[in-house]
């Protein structure tokens, strides 16, 4: 039976692990400790203080009829719920506008955590997780794939890479036109997630901010299915995160509870709980016009939502798309 390596269980990985299993052996391999890549959820607390926060991808939309039709077992299961959020646009401390999110132009999270999408995809997939793929090479027909210690992780006959662009750039071998595609630039952000004892008097649940070194601010505990404990998850500007990417963590922190506070009109400093998380590959600054997904002759493929655009949808329809070329080359 063909044997297929995927490297990456974001959701791309996933969604192309799911359909390949059904024409061959699959093995996905990710260097985290979970699944979903940016569809991520971090839980922290004890005894009764029960945490939890969406760090990454904070809701996802669907606009194609594929991906809505994609997740409607998912909704069915409740895997995947709708958000109504009143959202509000912030110039700092000022709303400049608002209105509530409604089931009209659905906002979907995972249920009851973002992570829950990606474990949900994963089930009856293989997947070895902690594991960072250093080098792909091949001999004869055959790809090896060998982990950070050089130790060879088994023989596939071929290799899909999920990862972000720059990581799948370092393992491609010398082929111009899957080169090509590896062609942009993701951008950075850091993650701060705040608990607290009692709600903040706020008036809305998910907030846009300009003109300050944040860029967003959601009330993640408003999020269907959530534990009951108040939970905020900001997040930084891509510019500010990449002028100051290898900054001191507890400068960087700092920097975004003081952006915080002017925000929210209140000292953010009080939570009871503070943990920052660094996003090296958050979101897609540009990308080539040149996209070759599939190199039949080398039995080597790449999906990712930077093929497409920095969304949850755009992993799928990147995966999607290159399930199109491959399949046929399986029973050929």
């Amino acid at each position: 039976m063909t044997r297929i390596a995927i490297v990456g269980a974001g959701i791309a990985g996933l969604v192309a692990a799911k359909e390949l299993a059904r024409h061959a052996e699959v093995t996905v391999f990710e260097k985290s400790r979970g699944v979903g890549g940016r569809m991520a959820t971090r839980r922290a607390g004890q005894g009764g203080e029960v945490l939890q926060f969406d760090h990454g991808a904070q809701f996802f939309t669907a606009r194609s009829d594929a991906f809505r039709q994609f997740l409607r077992p998912l909704i069915d299961i409740g895997v995947v719920g709708c958000w109504n959020a009143r959202f509000a646009e912030m110039n700092r401390g000022a709303q400049q506008r608002g209105w509530q999110w409604s089931d009209a132009k659905p906002h979907y999270v995972g249920v009851p955590g973002m992570s829950a999408v990606g474990n949900a995809l994963a089930q009856g997939v293989e997947v070895c997780l902690n594991t960072t793929i250093s080098k792909i090479e091949k001999q004869g027909d055959l790809w090896h794939l060998r982990d950070e210690s050089g130790e060879k992780l088994g023989d596939f006959d071929w290799v899909v890479l999920g990862a972000p662009a720059s990581q799948t750039a370092s393992l491609l071998p010398d082929l111009r036109e899957l080169m090509a595609a590896t062609n942009v630039s993701m951008l950075p952000c850091f993650a701060m997630m705040l608990g607290f004892q009692e709600p903040l008097k706020v008036d809305w649940q998910a907030a846009r901010v300009l003109n300050a070194d944040i860029s967003w601010i959601s009330v993640d505990s408003s999020k269907p299915g959530r534990p009951g404990n108040y939970c905020l998850v900001v997040h930084s500007t891509n510019a500010w995160a990449e002028e100051n990417l290898d900054l001191n963590p507890e400068l960087v922190t700092g920097h975004l509870l003081a952006e915080a506070s002017e925000t929210l009109g209140v000292d953010t400093r009080a939570a009871t709980h503070i943990q920052l998380h660094r996003w090296r590959y958050a979101n897609l600054a540009r990308r080539s016009d040149e996209v070759s997904l599939v190199d039949a002759a080398e039995r080597l493929a790449v999906c990712g939502d930077w093929l497409v655009h920095g969304r949850v949808e755009a992993a799928f329809l990147s995966a999607r798309r290159m399930l199109e070329r491959l399949v046929p080359l399986l029973s050929a």
